[in-house]
């Protein structure tokens, strides 16, 4: 009797334990996708100052790594973290924040919080192609900007961005930055305009950009105002790409004027070189055009 028990309780046990075990086996996990991405990037570079002097330097330009994660689903999550790497570092500033956000996708739109993009520059930013030079006449509020909330969605070929910033810099006013963007892409063309306002300054920009093929050619134009309380500040860029070679001019109306050629060669899937030339034509008197130079090369991955 003692031994039907024993054998009994132990049957008892055995069915319990694997009753548990088929439940931690069946635990669904969420289907996150994460990549990890990033650019290392060191050059040598020759830039004249208004005297028309200058020496050749070498440094960092832009490296960055970075993690990005998404979420498959109807309702997803996604976030990024990336910040820049100082290759040319030995010291304590090797690292500096670039993004970090984190938000909710849906088929509503998708909302962000965080240190994100701006989506102005995501209009101004159409003409900016080359490796270190360019984007001379794009007047704006910063490529990235903290404590910030932004909502986008799309539909069909248009597509909506607005961004707010709520950094606390003037105690009275909730919202310090907002920023609204639009694009609409069909048959080849696209075209954006986006509107920026610093609640603080009371500084308005304004711009459109647009892009297309032309033959062998991928040409891209933008055109921007900055009005600083009724003073106004005018510039447009346009950029032609065939290819490896870029070449670009730039102008701030009344201002300096920017011609720009560049080379970007890809040697391997992830090495590439390139090669640069920007000549400044400035306006005020007695301050020489300024010719720069610049060689690099970089791993991207």
């Amino acid at each position: 009797m003692n031994l039907l028990k024993t054998v009994g309780a132990t049957a008892l046990v055995t069915i319990a334990l694997s009753t548990f075990a088929v439940a931690e086996t069946t635990v669904t996990l969420p289907d996150v996708n994460a990549e990890v991405y990033g650019k290392l990037s060191y050059m040598g570079y020759y830039n004249e100052d208004t005297s028309g002097n200058g020496v050749w330097k070498s440094g960092n330009n832009a490296s960055r790594v970075g993690i990005s994660i998404s979420e498959a689903g109807d309702m997803n999550a996604f976030g990024k973290i990336e910040v820049g790497v100082n290759v040319d570092d030995a010291g304590s500033d090797t690292f500096s924040s670039r993004l970090a956000y984190l938000g909710v996708d849906s088929p509503l739109g998708a909302i962000s919080v965080g240190r994100q993009n701006s989506v102005f520059t995501g209009v101004t930013g159409a003409t900016d192609v080359f490796n270190v030079y360019g984007s001379n006449a794009d007047n704006n509020q910063g490529s990235r900007l903290s404590n910030t909330l932004v909502y986008s969605t799309s539909m069909g070929p248009a597509s909506v961005s607005t961004l707010v910033q709520m950094d606390g810099k003037d105690t009275n006013k909730d919202i310090d930055i907002y920023e609204t963007a639009v694009g609409f892409a069909i048959s080849g063309v696209d075209v954006n305009a986006g509107y920026s306002k610093n609640a603080n300054t009371e500084v308005d920009y304004m711009a459109v950009s647009g892009s297309m093929d032309v033959g062998p050619a991928a040409v891209t134009g933008m055109y921007n105002i900055k009005d600083d309380n009724g003073t106004e500040t005018k510039g447009y860029e346009l950029v032609a790409s065939v290819g490896d070679i870029s070449v670009g001019y730039g102008e701030i109306i009344d201002g300096d004027t920017y011609i720009t050629a560049g080379i970007d060669k890809a040697i391997t899937g992830a090495f590439s070189v390139y090669a640069e030339y920007q000549l400044e034509q400035n306006v005020t008197a007695n301050q020489e055009d300024q010719n720069n130079y610049a060689v690099g090369a970089k791993v991207t991955f």
